[in-house]
């Protein structure tokens, strides 16, 4: 009998193996054998020509004493201090008016996650033309004797790039408090009307605790997107003026193929995501709370 018993244990562990085969290949192939390889990369010199060098630590000695990495990280947090606070403001307010309203939600939340699908690529263009010197918002500004250089200035280009990409994710943001919303059972807002709690205190002293893990998964994501954004400073500023909206993984990708320093570039995107890692540790920690209904 026991021998029956391990052998189905055996067969279905064989299958399990066999079904998750494709998928341990693909992340061997695409996931685990390239970032072995960028790991080992960032201790060599290589142009992709020539046979690597061995440099050891060098390629981080060069990032870290280079002027522009101070530069980039100012403008990685600048992003991140205009970026989530607004992002999670508006998604909050869409999310709670469409849950209040009972109208049609789901034709609304469909509406403004429409942005968020749309291809960065085209949508960096449309913007950039809309908002250049001489596009249609500020033609239209000039009629009131205003003028905003929104991706020409140094001080504001990054905050205009920022509020850009606020733009197209609040709709995906918006659904994840919307689900939260959901998920709060309706009995502890009865309870607290019964107690005489107002819709003021019931929101900021209820709601708002209670919505933590949507809360907490929007800043996760918010502050991997805020390390990793690339597509809007490439197309609409390349980087400037002035180095103003230059990112990591911009730098990534001027390093490594376009001035061919794989391996200082690989140093660079280790660095990017060791920040992301950071960041998500330090919300995870002091941010995430387990909440039970």
């Amino acid at each position: 009998m026991s021998g029956i018993t391990s052998s189905k244990k055996l067969k279905k562990e064989s299958t399990g193996w066999i079904l998750i085969s494709p998928y341990l290949f693909l992340t061997i192939l695409f996931w685990l054998i390239p970032g072995v390889w960028s790991l080992i990369l960032t201790f060599e010199k290589w142009n992709m020509m020539s046979p690597p060098k061995f440099v050891g630590l060098n390629n981080f000695i060069n990032i870290f004493s280079d002027r522009l990495f101070l530069i980039t990280l100012r403008n990685t947090f600048q992003f991140i201090i205009v970026y989530i606070p607004v992002a999670i403001a508006f998604s909050l307010f869409i999310a709670w008016v469409i849950y209040k309203s009972k109208f049609m939600p789901t034709f609304f939340l469909i509406a403004f996650l429409l942005p968020y699908v749309t291809s960065g690529v085209a949508y960096s263009v449309i913007f950039n033309r809309l908002f250049a010197y001489d596009g249609v918002v500020n033609v239209f500004l000039r009629k009131f004797g205003l003028e905003i250089p929104f991706f020409t200035d140094p001080h504001i280009a990054m905050t205009s790039i920022a509020l850009l990409v606020v733009w197209k994710i609040m709709g995906y943001y918006s659904l994840i408090v919307y689900a939260g919303l959901q998920a709060i059972p309706n009995s502890i807002f009865e309870a607290a009307r019964i107690d005489g709690a107002s819709e003021r205190k019931t929101f900021f002293r209820i709601t708002l605790p209670l919505l933590n893990p949507a809360f907490t998964t929007i800043l996760v994501f918010a502050a991997i997107i805020s390390v990793n954004i690339f597509t809007e400073p490439y197309l609409i500023t390349e980087g400037g003026p002035f180095d103003s909206t230059r990112t990591f993984v911009f730098w990534t990708y001027k390093t490594a193929f376009e001035l061919l320093k794989a391996g200082q570039g690989s140093a660079l995107a280790l660095i990017t995501a060791s920040i992301s890692f950071v960041l998500v540790l330090i919300i995870r920690k002091f941010i995430e709370k387990e909440i039970e209904f």
